[in-house]
């Protein structure tokens, strides 16, 4: 990828490396003439630069580069298909005290929890996978700590203790609403490592949005209720998600510092969400943030807070969008004992690849292999010739397969890196740049690279 900055010069990137480079405008034209296929002896391309050129892989013969891709694949199959470890998240309940209006619209009136015949079969579906060394949880609903779904939570975990698996532990997904004493004590030995908590920004926006089911609001007791876990005894961390869409995306920063300030220490973190009504169709979508608006989000928080949102403003190199739907041995689990392959199919019957309760417990082993296969972005053509892979990892897993195998047209399964690269690969520069000039002011030595005209920003 070349590319050219009225403000800052010229560069290539190359998305198989990673790699970010600024050069002059001599060995910028020199690239133009190898893109344009000038043989490398008539281009002017120094030995220096054309060692470079080739060590970061931007020059590279195609037989070599196929090699690469083929390599990335095999290590994105790997992990889909790592079979030691059992990652499982479980829905006690679909059932919920709060009534969002962007959250699983369809199960929030379910009173269904999870029986004492389902954790039987669930426990034994638990020791069928008998490759499995370890296993980690997630708790998710509905609401986990509705009683008696989080009676169940209690049960489940002290027989998969008795497994003789290695418990990794896992995480609770929750309004926070119930999250009292009583069950904040408990966290540790349910080997519960990370709380998820959502706000949806100050008290007078997130009263509007985030309420009971008598509509009563939930700011307030959320609140206390994070203050008593904070100066509890538990050991995990706290992760607080401020769900954003175009109603409420400026108040991010305010909330985030009235969080920190009021939970300071070392067990809380915040961290943007981006609301997307699209992908479960729960209402309308008019207030969801669109590809560009949420760039333009995530440009500001790295210039405000210097902190990466969930996307980052310089990819990753080793990216293979791995989740519990690519994964062999992970499930999405519901109160009747249902298994899912990915936490947006919950409670659609249509996306039930099977149960606990069968025997074998998966049904619909179609569903099951184009979640697994049938989204592999390095079976895609289009994904492979794009100028951002593998660097994207594919994107959403669950979108993919809802395009190009449901034919749902709707969704936009890429990453924000396909058409905003360069945006934040510009942002990162500049970044580049002022630690440059710090360096300088501090009278640290800061390399001239005028003379071999080209320097690495990132490698």
């Amino acid at each position: 990828m070349l590319f050219h900055s009225e403000k800052h010069g010229w560069f290539i990137y190359n998305a198989m490396s990673n790699i970010l480079i600024q050069v002059d405008s001599n060995n910028y034209y020199i690239l133009e003439q190898l893109r344009e296929g000038v043989d490398l002896l008539e281009s002017g391309c120094g030995d220096q630069f054309n060692d470079l050129l080739q060590n970061t892989k931007i020059l590279i013969k195609k037989e070599e580069n196929h090699r690469n891709m083929i390599e990335r694949q095999y290590k994105r199959n790997a992990l889909c298909f790592d079979n030691s470890h059992l990652g499982l998240s479980i829905c006690p309940t679909l059932s919920c005290n709060f009534r969002c209006p962007y959250c699983f619209e369809h199960t929030q009136h379910d009173s269904l929890f999870m029986n004492s015949e389902t954790i039987n079969k669930l426990i034994s579906f638990i020791q069928s996978f008998k490759t499995a060394k370890s296993i980690s949880i997630t708790w998710y609903g509905g609401e986990p700590t509705i009683n008696p779904a989080f009676d169940v939570v209690r049960e489940i975990t002290r027989r998969v203790k008795l497994l003789g698996l290695e418990f990794k532990g896992g995480g609770l997904i929750t309004n926070a609403y119930l999250l009292d004493k009583g069950k904040i004590d408990l966290l540790n030995s349910l080997n519960i490592d990370n709380v998820q908590i959502t706000v949806d920004g100050p008290q007078e926006i997130h009263d509007k949005r985030r309420v009971l089911a008598n509509g009563r609001p939930t700011f307030k007791r959320i609140m206390e209720n994070i203050d008593v876990l904070v100066n509890s005894s538990y050991s995990g961390r706290c992760n607080i998600r401020v769900n954003l869409d175009r109603t409420n995306l400026s108040s991010f920063f305010n909330i985030r510092k009235y969080l920190l300030n009021r939970f300071e220490g070392e067990k809380i973190a915040v961290y943007a969400g981006r609301v997307d009504t699209t992908i479960n169709k729960n209402g309308s979508s008019s207030c969801n943030l669109c590809a560009e608006e949420w760039t333009d989000f995530t440009v500001r928080q790295f210039k405000e807070l210097s902190t990466p949102s969930e996307e980052g403003i310089y990819p990753l190199g080793e990216v293979f969008n791995i989740c519990s739907a690519t994964t062999i041995n992970s499930f999405v689990i519901g109160p009747e004992g249902e298994l899912y392959k990915c936490w947006e199919d919950v409670g659609k019957k249509n996306m039930i690849v099977g149960n606990v309760a069968n025997n074998p417990p998966i049904v619909n082993s179609e569903l099951l292999s184009l979640y697994s296969i049938g989204t592999d972005p390095f079976l895609d053509q289009e994904c492979k010739e794009c100028s951002v892979f593998p660097i994207c990892g594919g994107g959403c897993a669950n979108r993919r397969l809802r395009v190009n195998h449901f034919h749902e047209n709707d969704f936009d399964y890429c990453s924000l890196y396909k058409n905003h690269l360069r945006t934040f690969l510009l942002e990162y520069y500049e970044a580049f740049q002022t630690k440059e000039l710090c360096s300088q002011v501090l009278g640290k030595e800061v390399i001239d690279w005028s003379d071999k005209g080209y320097r690495l920003i990132h490698n």
